[in-house]
């Protein structure tokens, strides 16, 4: 017996002695025990212009595969995968920003704003995350409708993990409060995470601007469903101060020029492994979009379209009808897809800035809201600014063009000295669509056309469409929801059956 506690008394010291610092011994010294949060910052920087979980797949789904189609700016023969040319619903395509923004930029944002909330020292960083948040859930909500908003993101924090979804007319009010009060917060004397601001650099000036545009935005958004709402957002916004110039545009910048997520999403899917969907002439630029800009002398046509043999020529560029199968190519005049045009190789450097909103798109929502006599100022002088930085916008994407060149454009394509608002609007929301087209800010385009109907551009009818010949006014929702989430059927009994062509909240 005694031999019996003498052991049991050595080995009950030994134990103590293997867990006196057990924190310590089992601390990976090599790791941070909580990440860094310009790091977290910078992440979901990157996050929210459609990464996630593998490079591009969001925005190549939504961005390219239907909204580019739909739009008219790109159009392919590969109908059966790129169905936003011919209206065709596919699962995983048509839910791609909906399945990869909720775990990835949404969680992360969220993660990152209650973070920054606990030291006030911080309240750039959080101001930044907070207006990212507004970015991303404004995507979510354009493309789907009603969508979770208030408890998205907090599974992990709150237990929620079948969030509601929110009515399309609280997101925007959530929305617009959101933005007024991270704008109003940042501040020039508290810290600024300069090297981990992908956009401004940690430039507070821009971003107070960048902020006030976006505000704008969501504003001009509610035109037809909250007009009063609509007009006094829009007086803010512009009372608040708006992007003064192409400097002030919003755009993630991107360092890497070889394969990885720091790499330009768009420029991904049309050369990156597993895509290379122009060199494989997967998609050319749309007949539409190419004759508009051979019709307004547009100087970006030499720009951002080719040939496969690399003639840049405007005379030479050729669109392809949207709509187009390859049994229907085979009865063109030109049978061949590689005849047609496709985006120029500077469209898709892999560090190319990836844009949100540009100096160009807030003056002509400035234009639209002073016709409208929500705004203050002269329309025909915004309109003139809109055109001409829209022109040398496009050196961002390689381009040389010039103010001389903005002046010509600008003298082919005048603003209304008289007539109507709708031909004035058709005149501001036409060179929008030229403005977010040559960018390869195809949902920026298609929302903005969804609510003002401009340009005015021709359906395709083809057999089988969703949609009975038109153009699509919303995506469908993850398939994966029904039977887990509940609010998806509470979504849907206020606001429509989930088919393409039910119109949200604001698409009146």
């Amino acid at each position: 017996m005694l031999r019996k506690l003498i052991v049991l008394t050595a080995l009950l010291w030994t134990l103590g002695a293997c867990t006196k610092d057990f924190e310590t011994i089992n601390v990976n010294p090599n790791a941070p025990s909580a990440v860094p949060l310009d790091y977290l910052l910078a992440q979901s920087t990157l996050l929210i212009t459609g990464e996630g979980g593998d490079p591009g797949y969001r925005s190549w789904r939504t961005n390219i595969i239907y909204a580019s189609m739909m739009m008219q700016h790109l159009s392919s023969v590969e109908v059966g995968f790129y169905r936003g040319t011919v209206y065709t619903f596919q699962g995983d395509l048509s839910a791609a920003w909906f399945e990869r923004a909720y775990p990835n930029s949404i969680k992360n944002l969220v993660n990152l704003i209650e973070l920054a909330k606990q030291d006030p020292k911080n309240v750039n960083i959080l101001s930044m995350a907070r207006i990212l948040r507004v970015i991303e859930m404004g995507v979510l909500t354009d493309v789907y409708g009603d969508v979770p908003y208030s408890e998205a993101g907090y599974g992990a924090l709150t237990g929620t993990f079948s969030p509601k979804y929110d009515a399309q007319k609280d997101i925007y009010a959530g929305m617009l409060k959101e933005l007024e009060e991270a704008g109003t917060a940042l501040s020039t004397t508290a810290y600024i995470p300069k090297t981990a601001d992908l956009v401004f650099g940690g430039d507070m000036t821009k971003w107070k601007r960048a902020a006030n545009s976006l505000m704008l935005r969501f504003a001009m958004r509610m035109q037809k469903a909250d007009a009063p709402a609509a007009q006094t957002w829009a007086k803010k916004a512009t009372d608040r101060g708006l992007m003064a110039s192409n400097d002030d545009s919003f755009s993630v910048k991107f360092a890497n020029t070889g394969a990885g997520n720091n790499s330009n999403p768009n420029s991904w899917n049309m050369i990156g492994t597993g895509r290379g969907i122009v060199t494989a002439d997967n998609i050319q630029w749309g007949k539409t979009f190419i004759e508009a800009m051979k019709t307004r002398k547009d100087p970006r046509l030499t720009v951002v379209s080719a040939l496969k043999t690399g003639d840049r020529i405007a005379a030479s560029q050729l669109g392809l009808p949207s709509g187009t199968d390859a049994t229907m190519l085979a009865t063109l005049p030109v049978n061949n897809r590689s005849l047609y045009s496709r985006p120029a190789p500077n469209m898709y450097a892999l560090n190319n800035p990836q844009f949100v909103m540009t100096y160009a798109e807030s003056e002509l929502l400035k234009a639209e809201a002073i016709e409208r006599t929500w705004a203050t100022g002269t329309a025909k002088q915004a309109y003139d600014n809109a055109l001409v930085a829209g022109i040398k916008q496009i050196s961002s994407y390689g381009g040389t063009l010039t103010d001389a060149d903005g002046a010509t454009y600008l003298s082919s394509n005048p603003y209304p000295a008289s007539g109507t608002l709708d031909a004035k609007l058709e005149a501001i929301h036409t060179e929008f669509w030229m403005v977010t087209g040559s960018l390869l800010n195809h949902i920026e385009a298609w929302s903005n056309w969804r609510r003002t109907g401009y340009p005015k551009l021709t359906p395709v009818n083809y057999p089988g469409n969703e949609t009975n010949g038109q153009i699509p006014r919303r995506l469908r929702y993850s398939q994966s929801e029904y039977g887990v989430n509940p609010g998806i059927d509470v979504a849907i009994s206020r606001q429509g059956a989930d088919l393409f062509t039910t119109r949200m909240w604001w698409d009146k």
